[in-house]
């Protein structure tokens, strides 16, 4: 079930109304219950919070890894790597869990200490809200759990892989990233961004594998997920992700502080305004400029009133929301944003509220590349071991083993396609990994600056240089290659 941007508004807006009639503090229990509204209509067994945190908590303990245990720390020639296999093989319950929570609806954990079982805050997994002027303060604490998750499938995905059960292996891969793809449909702004890293790693993971055991994959293995799976994570998504939402409950926080420091005359309230504002600064840019309390009380006396206040913030929004939904290089894009355009003595509780979204906008650019680059590398990879030689063109595998739809480069003004070369002698490249020399077929989008380099420099989110998502760079340089 989708939940509608609408739905959002309306409870931001509602909530506002009721935490105006309240005397004094906010009540935190009503902006939890605002937060969760949209979710009460999803049946709690189409939700995969639950069955995949119980899995969770029921593991055993990680083992230490110098660097921290992430996803994409783990592999097989790691040198605490028999602990760690160990350790996946010891947690097949989590397993179970993922490939069941890849057809749920949503994953939807409630928002509230108070919403999640006794337990579940001793292993950190709630989202916490914050009271009364603390309301901004939100505490998404279950996204290390979420980190824990996806080591332990990365390590799964490499044991199972030693054992030829490459089935298996890239399987749970797949049933991780659409449990991520899950989260990344909360309404957090912390949580949405936290979601997409997530899933990028995971898919330059799913790289790893194959690079490091590509003599060894069947061809028929690898068409399956170039077809049918890393391209399209969830029904109607399309290549370009449209269907992830902008995240709006960060604007439900924001109404609620802001119902709460304007007077019954809807002015500013001098001291709450400027508690508020004064706590912010300590944390928020670029709202630190402006100054010590002192300044606070200044602005208070020439801020907007709360009817011109709440205009302004849903206009952020609305912008913010304009922008999402446009075409990759709409020139909408090109626009200055509302918040650019902000009077920052008049709106200053405004912009101390707003989530900046625009983080946002290049790192869908990046998971659109992560994601169909590495169908395409699938794809490719599947003719490599049928015919038992590289393509001469990406558009050869049309049908075969990549849906078209795929090979469109994220980056590319005209929305063109993905770059192909076939080398005929070894090319070096300059990556976060060091110098790195490739051979073969090399698949890469065009990177931020929108211009072919030729994939003579690379970075993983395609910030600096070309975006190569073949062969898989960190592998190469980490020489995993399986015998």
């Amino acid at each position: 079930m989708r939940i509608t941007r609408n739905a959002l508004q309306a409870l931001a807006a509602s909530l506002a109304a009721a935490l105006l009639a309240l005397p004094a503090r906010g009540d935190d229990q009503r902006v939890v219950d605002a937060l969760n509204a949209p979710a009460r209509s999803i049946a709690d067994s189409s939700k995969s919070w639950k069955p995949v945190f119980d899995a969770f908590i029921a593991m055993t303990p990680a083992p230490a890894v110098d660097g921290g245990l992430a996803a994409a720390n783990v592999w097989q020639g790691m040198k605490e790597w028999e602990s760690v296999k160990a350790w996946a093989a010891a947690n097949q319950g989590l397993g179970a869990a993922l490939r069941k929570a890849e057809a749920s609806v949503a994953f939807a954990l409630p928002y509230g200490r108070g919403s999640v079982p006794a337990g579940y805050a001793d292993k950190r997994i709630f989202v916490g809200i914050g009271d009364g002027l603390d309301v901004l303060t939100a505490d998404p604490a279950y996204l290390g759990a979420i980190g824990t998750i996806d080591a332990w499938v990365v390590a799964e995905m490499y044991r199972l892989a030693e054992e030829g059960k490459f089935d298996e292996s890239f399987g749970l891969g797949l049933a991780c990233m659409r449990f991520l793809r899950q989260v990344a449909d909360q309404h957090l702004v912390a949580e949405k961004a936290a979601a997409m890293r997530a899933l990028c790693d995971m898919a330059s993971v799913q790289r790893d594998v194959l690079q490091t055991y590509l003599e060894k994959v069947p061809a028929e293995v690898l068409r399956k997920y170039a077809g049918a799976g890393y391209a399209m994570l969830k029904p109607a998504d399309g290549e370009r992700l449209r269907r992830i939402a902008l995240p709006e409950g960060d604007r439900v926080l924001a109404e609620a502080l802001i119902a709460q420091v304007f007077d019954q005359a809807g002015q500013p309230d001098g001291d709450r305004f400027v508690q508020s504002m004064a706590a912010m600064q300590a944390g928020r840019e670029p709202l630190g400029s402006f100054g010590a309390v002192r300044r606070w009380k200044e602005i208070a006396l020439v801020h907007g009133s709360l009817d011109a206040t709440r205009i302004r913030l849903a206009s952020i929004y609305d912008d913010w929301w304009r922008r999402w939904r446009a075409r990759d290089y709409d020139t909408l894009l090109d626009n200055p944003t509302v918040i650019s355009k902000t009077n920052p003595m008049r709106y200053a509780l405004v912009l101390g509220v707003s989530s900046d979204l625009e983080g946002l906008f290049p790192r869908r650019q990046w998971l659109n590349a992560e994601l169909n680059g590495t169908a395409l590398a699938f794809g490719v990879a599947a003719y490599y071991r049928g015919a038992g030689s590289w393509p001469l063109g990406i558009d050869v595998t049309y049908g075969v083993s990549v849906a078209k739809r795929t090979d469109c480069d994220p980056w590319d003004r005209q929305l063109g396609r993905w770059l192909y070369e076939l080398l005929a002698a070894p090319r070096s490249i300059d990556t976060g990994y060091g110098q790195l020399q490739v051979a073969g077929a090399v698949i890469y989008a065009r990177g931020v600056d929108g211009q072919d380099g030729l994939a003579k420099a690379a970075s993983v989110d395609g910030l600096t240089g070309d975006f190569v998502a073949w062969p898989a760079l960190r592998a190469v340089s980490r020489g995993a290659v399986a015998k």
